[in-house]
């Protein structure tokens, strides 16, 4: 087997990208580690599809990897190439999920010249830059993967496969390149080097991502804790924040206020409840969204309450908000029903405790819709219909979805999910961000707080980048691509 490494600045012409800047952008070199004929070096036609312009499957997967990596490498400084070596492979995959790719990085230090922390694990390409010389000459930085099942199995997540495109027009396709930028954020920089399963450091040495882990419950900073305070505290969702400060400030300028609904009337079960807003459709008005609650009727299947089949009283929920359980379909097939027989708005009660996740993806959808908590469900179903429940779908003007304390929050679900435990935002962030445990549609080019994040571990930005927030410009790859000046 030949391996290939691949200059992304070799690839710009070809590839229509254009570097922020030459002088101060780092290069990232991609290690082409398939074998001839297979994954990134398939010779399967296929035709040119949003911007990409490869002519074969393998062509167009390889420039997605560089497209990945020259956004990244227009946001970060340094002298020393990041090298991701990076290959296909046959991972999980069924009718409803699947790994879509997975990465690290490859090489760690810790004691090097520079380095902010002593005793400390940094990633091998943060490292790098820091010191400014190459710590491992010849070992990549980056390890990563992705799932070819997604092209290859019928039964994988419905055979809708990757998309090659580089404009998030995906559809019911997985978006390659929003799954690429998140798993190079990994290898980056966004990931710590526990064992959650255990709480044990590596090598007994604590690491810069751990450094601005917290415990709010606690109050303990997870690289001081022993190793079964770490155990305890990654199962303890919603305590586990980043401190970082960086992130800390701009979370009210990239995040939207928490959702929330105001029941209203009866004074029975008026007050405020926790809401999760859907990943499709319109969010709630910023002013808000007032009206009477109805209970969906269905055709009936597994439950005649679920919105899985075509909603029976409609000319009750006409011009009101639906009231629908979670279960049997998927959420945005309920909101579909619900909007087809004219409802404003609607309620997912969950099926469980917490508040139902909300993802999917309809471009029909022109309703907003949130869910609930069971409890909070089966307190509104309790007065309906009589005397009828009135509320207010709207947001909470003091708190960001996915902080709390003014912190935000990171993936810390039990029980433990292996890969995902705190080296992701938390999924109840708004709206969603790249580094968050799933990959959902609303993600574009837009690397949002990762680059806040980096720089509370020790990445330089470039000149393009770095001050984007200080001086509250932010600059989109689009902008760079266009060179559009960066106004207020």
């Amino acid at each position: 087997m030949t391996s290939k490494r691949i200059a992304t600045s070799l690839f710009a012409a070809a590839l229509a990208l254009a570097p922020a800047s030459g002088a101060f952008a780092a290069e990232v070199q991609i290690i082409n580690a398939d074998p001839a004929g297979v994954g990134l070096n398939d010779p399967t036609a296929a035709a040119p599809v949003g911007g990409n312009t490869g002519t074969t499957r393998g062509q167009q997967r390889l420039n997605v990897l560089l497209r990945a990596a020259q956004i990244w490498a227009d946001n970060l400084i340094s002298a020393v190439p990041i090298v991701i070596r990076a290959q296909t492979a046959s991972q999980f995959c069924d009718a409803t999920s699947a790994v879509l790719a997975s990465a690290g990085a490859n090489a760690i230090n810790r004691d090097f010249a520079g380095a902010p922390f002593a005793g400390t694990w940094y990633h091998g390409a943060l490292a790098n830059a820091i010191a400014g010389v190459d710590l491992q000459p010849g070992v990549h930085d980056i390890q990563t993967q992705f799932n070819l099942n997604l092209d290859n199995d019928p039964a994988c997540l419905g055979g809708a496969g990757w998309y090659y495109g580089f404009d998030h027009n995906e559809g019911n396709q997985s978006d390659l390149l929003a799954t690429m930028l998140h798993e190079y954020g990994h290898g980056l920089g966004f990931a710590n080097f526990v064992n959650e399963q255990t709480g044990t450091l590596n090598a007994g040495f604590p690491d810069v991502y751990s450094t601005f882990t917290r415990d709010l419950e606690t109050d303990e900073d997870w690289n001081p804790m022993t190793n079964a305070e770490r155990q305890a505290s990654a199962i303890n969702d919603p305590d586990v924040v980043w401190t970082g400060p960086n992130v800390t400030a701009a979370v009210p300028v990239f995040l939207d206020n928490v959702s929330i609904v105001t029941v209203n009337s009866p004074p029975a079960i008026a007050g405020v409840l926790e809401a999760q807003p859907a990943a499709f459709g319109p969010p709630v008005p910023s002013a808000g969204l007032t009206d009477t609650v109805i209970l969906a009727v269905d055709g009936g299947g597994v439950s005649v309450n679920d919105g899985c089949e075509a909603i029976s009283n409609g000319g009750a929920i006409s011009g009101n908000i639906a009231l629908i359980d979670r279960g049997n379909c998927n959420f945005n097939v309920k909101v579909a029903n619900a909007q087809a027989v004219g409802a404003v708005a609607v309620l997912i009660g969950n099926n469980q405790a917490g508040l139902p996740p909300m993802g999917g993806a309809d471009p029909t959808i022109t309703i907003p819709s949130v869910g609930i908590t069971q409890a909070a469900a089966t307190a509104i179903k309790g007065q309906t219909p009589s005397p009828g429940v009135s509320v207010t779908l709207g947001y909470d003007p003091a708190n960001f979805a996915g902080t709390k304390e003014g912190f935000l929050r990171l993936n810390a679900p039990n029980p433990l999910v292996a890969g995902s435990q705190i080296s992701h935002w938390t999924p109840a962030a708004n709206p969603s961000l790249l580094m968050e445990p799933a990959i959902t549609p609303a993600l574009t080019d837009d690397v949002d707080l990762t680059l806040e994040q980096f720089k509370d571990i020790g990445w330089t930005l470039s000149l393009l980048f770095k001050d984007g927030f200080e001086s509250g410009c932010f600059l989109a790859w689009d902008v760079v691509q266009n060179n559009t000046p960066c106004t207020n």
